[in-house]
This record gives C-alpha cells, sequence and structure tokens, in this order.
C-alpha cells in the first residue's frame, strides 16, 4: 500500500495565539442572549463570593495553564531504531526516509541518515509512514465490569476510577492494537460530578509503570438534552436549574476551602479543618488536573465555561461538544477552552450536514477528537478523526487532533503527541494513511517497547 502524498505537516498555534477580536454588536447580543437562556455568570474576579450576574460580551482572560506533567519515573526499555518511508512527527514537517532511536522509554534522536547505535535493534519498514501515539481524553474502559457510575448522590469528586483500571483489560489491547497509546479513564456521567480519573498507557508490563497522572482530570456532566445526569442521582440537580445551581455552589465551596488553605500555607489565616470531599479539588486551583466537561450543544458548553472557566478559574476542557455547539465557534475560540470532539461528528442543520469538530477548528479553537469508549470502541478512534476530515477538517490539523492537542489539553505536551527528542516514545508504524481503515498499525511502541507486531503475529492487527 503507497504512503500518502507528501503534505506540509505544520502544526496550527494554540489559541492564545490567535490574535483577540472585539465583538460585532451582533455577537455581543447574541452572547447576552446566551447569558440569560444558560445561566448566570460572575461579573468580577475568581473569588468564590463574587456574584453571579449577567455579563455583556465575552471577559478578556487568558486560559489557566496547566503544571507540567510529573517527573517521568525511569523506564528500562532495549535500544531500538525504527525506519520507515515517512515520518511524522507532528510538531514539524514530514521527514522522508525517516528514523527514529528510543532508549530507555524515551525518543532520543529522529531524524534521516542517523548513525545507528551499537547493539541497538533495527526495525525496517521502507513503505511506511511512523506518526506518534493517539491520545484519547474521554472513555469509560479498562476497568472492573464496567462499574463507573455511583448515583446515590449527585457530587461524587471524592471517588475515582483509579481502583478500578485493570492491568490485563481485552478493551485497552484492543485501544494499543489501534495505535491508540494513551488514555483518560474517567468515571460515567451518571451523576454531575462523577468523581477523578485516571490518565495512563494502553500497555506496559505494570500498572504503576502505565500511570501517567493521577488524578488526570474531574469529571462533570451537563445534559442540555436530557440525558445522563437527568437519572435522578439525589434529589435536588437532576435537571438544568437545580443541576446548575448545585454545581456552582459545591465549586464554589471548594474553591473557598482552597483558598483558606492557601492563606493558611502563607501565615495569612488559620487552618481550615480538613474536607475528605472538598481536598481533591485543590488540584483544580493549583493547576494540577483539568476538569473533564461532559457537555452538549452551546448551553452547556456556555455554562460550563461561566461556572467554571469565568467564575472560578478553574482549568476545563470540554468533552462531546456536539450538537451545535459549532453556533458560537467564534465565541469559543476567543475563551482558549479545548474542545474534545465526538463520537457524533455531525450535526443535520437546516439541511445541510455540519461538521462540529472541523467548525470548531475552522475557527481556530483547539479541537482533539474522542470516541467515549465503549460507546463507540476505541479502535475507532481514528474513524472519527477520517468523519471530521470528510466533514471539512484538513487532515493536518485531525492528526493533531489525535495526538499533540489532546496532549496539550491535558497538560501532557511536553511527553506526548508528537515524535519530538526527549518525549515518550510511543509511537506507531502504519502501512499507509492512518485515517484509512484498510490500513491497521504494522507496530506499536510504548515506552519504547514493542506492545503490537503485526510481522510477528498478525492477530495484533
Amino acid at each position: 500500500m503507497p504512503i500518502p502524498a507528501p503534505r506540509l505537516m505544520t502544526v496550527r498555534p494554540t489559541a492564545s495565539s490567535f490574535p483577540r477580536r472585539s465583538l460585532s454588536p451582533r455577537l455581543a447580543l447574541t452572547s447576552l442572549v446566551l447569558a440569560g437562556l444558560c445561566g448566570q455568570i460572575q461579573a468580577q474576579g475568581p473569588g468564590p463570593d463574587a456574584r453571579f450576574d449577567l455579563l455583556e460580551g465575552i471577559p478578556d482572560r487568558s486560559y489557566p495553564e496547566l503544571a507540567p506533567p510529573p517527573v517521568r519515573t525511569p523506564v528500562e526499555s532495549p535500544l531500538l531504531v525504527v525506519r520507515a518511508g515517512r515520518l511524522l512527527p507532528i510538531d514539524g514537517p514530514p521527514i522522508e526516509r525517516g528514523m527514529l532511536i528510543c532508549e530507555d522509554g524515551v525518543i532520543t534522536a529522529v531524524g534521516k541518515e542517523l548513525d545507528v547505535p551499537e547493539g541497538a535493534r533495527v526495525l525496517d519498514y521502507p513503505d511506511s509512514v511512523i506518526v506518534p501515539g493517539f491520545v484519547e481524553l474521554h472513555c469509560h474502559v479498562g476497568v472492573t465490569g464496567g462499574d463507573i457510575n455511583d448515583m446515590v448522590i449527585g457530587h461524587n469528586m471524592d471517588l475515582r476510577t483509579l481502583d478500578l483500571v485493570t492491568q490485563d483489560s481485552p478493551e485497552l489491547a484492543q485501544a494499543v492494537r489501534a495505535g491508540v497509546t494513551s488514555a483518560l479513564i474517567i468515571p460515567g456521567s451518571g451523576s454531575t460530578i462523577g468523581g477523578l480519573g485516571t490518565f495512563v498507557k494502553t500497555w506496559g508490563p505494570t500498572f504503576e509503570q502505565r500511570l501517567l497522572r493521577y488524578p488526570g482530570a474531574l469529571k462533570i456532566a451537563l445534559h442540555a438534552r436530557g440525558g445522563n445526569p437527568s437519572r435522578r442521582s439525589g434529589d435536588l440537580g437532576s435537571m438544568r436549574l437545580g443541576l446548575h445551581y448545585m454545581l456552582k455552589v459545591t465549586m464554589q465551596d471548594a474553591r473557598r476551602y482552597h483558598d483558606e488553605f492557601v492563606a493558611f500555607e502563607s501565615g495569612d489565616g488559620e487552618k481550615p479543618a480538613f474536607n475528605p470531599r472538598l481536598d481533591p479539588l485543590r488540584g483544580l486551583w493549583r493547576q494540577e488536573f483539568p476538569v473533564l466537561l461532559h457537555a452538549y450543544g452551546q448551553n452547556d458548553t456556555m455554562t460550563s465555561i461561566r461556572i467554571l472557566l469565568w467564575g472560578l478559574r478553574a482549568p476545563i476542557v470540554i468533552s462531546h461538544g456536539v450538537y451545535d455547539s459549532f453556533k458560537i465557534a467564534d465565541v469559543l475560540a476567543q475563551t482558549g477552552v479545548p474542545m474534545n470532539i465526538g463520537p457524533r461528528q455531525f450535526e443535520f442543520d437546516e439541511g445541510v450536514f455540519v461538521g462540529n469538530a472541523a467548525e470548531l477548528d475552522r475557527a481556530g479553537v483547539p479541537t482533539s477528537i474522542c470516541t467515549d469508549a465503549p460507546v463507540v470502541d476505541q479502535d475507532q478512534l481514528f474513524v472519527q478523526a477520517a468523519m471530521a476530515v470528510r466533514l471539512g477538517m484538513p487532515w493536518e490539523h485531525a492528526m493533531i487532533g489525535l495526538t499533540l492537542e489532546p496532549a496539550r489539553a491535558i497538560g501532557f505536551a511536553d511527553r506526548l503527541g508528537s515524535l519530538t527528542v526527549g518525549k515518550d516514545a510511543d509511537f506507531a508504524v502504519y502501512p499507509g494513511d492512518p485515517l484509512d481503515p484498510r490500513n491497521a498499525p504494522q507496530l506499536v511502541v510504548v515506552d519504547g517497547m514493542i506492545a503490537v507486531d503485526r510481522r510477528r503475529d498478525p492477530r495484533d492487527g
């Protein structure tokens, strides 16, 4: 199978690189109307006691940057050299007849005609292409019995998926065979605050070695069209009016608790009483992890931005983001909030098919792609990207949306998402275009170790 025709691979700037644009009167009016429809927003400052009032226009506030990822735990892996017809670094142009070298779990060299270190294992794929491992930010797989919802009460921020992840998960094995090398495993959406997710590699000899970060994210779910929180977990908060009110109250309490600890640690106040339910959320305001927020449509999307980003300065990643979020793409581009789109890549609007990811990407919104596995199996992550391309997203941007963009959104761009010296040696080799369903990965490497090798065992494909 021939490799894809040469394309210029460029990295789309982050949202903060896009120029701020003043709002047109029509857009300002639209945002004001949305404010009235979707809930209240905070007009001044991030403090938890500030009022939630209507705001004219969009606040000119930068998106809170996440802290660097945890220091990498050393991994012992053999010296490996992989050569291919093309190498796609993602953060730079393609390298024809490229090669990469990795050792002890990291990439040590990328380029053409590099010197092969003595004792290295060399694998040649002259008609294939090397790409970074895919990063999945929204899935519920790899856990014991799919036990991801606890709906006695609506807010479960002290629950976690960490204790449920299994070492020999067939779902994660399915994911790695499709080139998905890291995944954020989150609680379900049966309650408003589902709990804390776990960010892991999809393959590795031990769970401790596979663990990238815990907490990986706090899972929150809002649904404008009925759906999961409407399963009536708890009493108040099963419908949108109560759900939004209770979310604001709970997250304000968490922010106030964090601020009291900050004051105590700086010598400006007494030590607050330890609260085991609120304490895990302090990491949000230390920028250690974001909220992964399950939102449908423009209403839920703007409500989450008002409450969590503008109101409380919590970093958020809006996942799903489907239906009509594309109608506020210009507003979203100004917020800098990453959008993680899927598995519904289209909307039938006014008689035409509209690409959700394509429209957001076109407006300059940081856009990545997800499956919500097992809603859509994780080995079909590339299909979601292919559909985004079919509906107008540039092929290069779709590849970024599977790799570097989700790594940025989760705070792991220093370790994942591109074939860069010093990053984790997570990559896959395809016989052609990675978005073509005829092309299963021939080789998948995680932390410099071979996880899938179809030449050795065709069943790996």
